[in-house]
């Protein structure tokens, strides 16, 4: 299996519609972003940073007012940016500070106001550094468990949105940029650590109602999946559901028509 990966256009295209009738950023202005990101990396693109931006907007409620959203909905936009897709050393932290950087220069190009800096460097940082025994910062949990947010959608939007691609990227770490999709159902170390720690994901309880609720479920079905042929419920095998996704641009609504009926 090579390591090239047909980019979701389509569902992006959705996404950045979705998120501009928002009101708190144009299309113009998210094209200006999507230029930091790399269309050949598999999950760390434009299109999880546009799912990560969708989910700060749900959390729009009594516990952040708006600067606090608007902030937070900007680190989300520029949180990946540049990265690698591979796994390297210090790619997430290179990231953080093409993000800081560009985020002053969006600011200043487009006037964009009632931005807190303290609270997009925090948010940044939060998904640096992944710890939520430790992070105590509101923030920085906050956006470390939004970026994580896939796991916890239904199990359709999981694969589609972050376990093939993130099973590519730890493919393109290797030095032959190959991973067989067996060996990764027979790893997964990411998400059995996930379930390893004290038994539950730490979460943030301002995430938790409304994102990750179904995290747990999510992964126990996951790594429940038969190992002596990888197959779904309705006897699809995994092998065959990764293939479409990854050779198809195929949107978010075809790929759970076609595995999800």
């Amino acid at each position: 299996m090579d390591k090239n990966v047909v980019y979701k256009s389509r569902e992006e295209d959705i996404l950045m519609k979705e998120i501009a009738s928002s009101s708190f950023i144009t299309l113009e202005q998210l094209g200006d972003i999507k230029k930091y990101y790399d269309e050949s990396v598999p999950y760390h693109n434009f299109l999880h940073a546009l799912t990560v931006a969708e989910r700060v907007l749900e959390l729009w409620d009594e516990e952040f007012n708006i600067i606090e959203i608007r902030s937070l909905f900007l680190a989300a936009l520029f949180h990946d940016a540049w990265h690698s897709g591979t796994a390297e050393d210090l790619d997430e932290f290179r990231s953080l500070d093409i993000a800081f950087e560009n985020i002053e220069k969006f600011e200043q190009k487009y006037n964009y106001e009632w931005i807190d800096f303290s609270v997009v460097r925090k948010a940044i940082i939060g998904t640096v550094f992944k710890n939520r025994s430790k992070n105590k910062d509101k923030y920085a949990q906050v956006m470390a468990d939004v970026d994580i947010h896939p796991i916890g959608l239904s199990f359709c939007e999981f694969l589609y949105y972050a376990d093939f691609a993130m099973a590519l990227e730890i493919g393109q770490s290797k030095p032959d940029g190959q991973l067989d999709i067996e060996e990764w159902f027979s790893n997964i170390s990411y998400f059995k650590f996930l379930m390893w720690v004290n038994k539950e994901i730490f979460i943030n309880k301002n995430v938790r109602k409304k994102l990750l609720n179904n995290s747990l479920s999510n992964i126990k079905k996951y790594l429940t999946i038969p190992q002596n042929n990888y197959c779904l419920e309705d006897g699809t095998s995994v092998k065959e559901v990764f293939a479409f996704w990854k050779n198809n641009d195929a949107t978010l609504e075809e790929f759970s028509k076609k595995f999800f009926k």
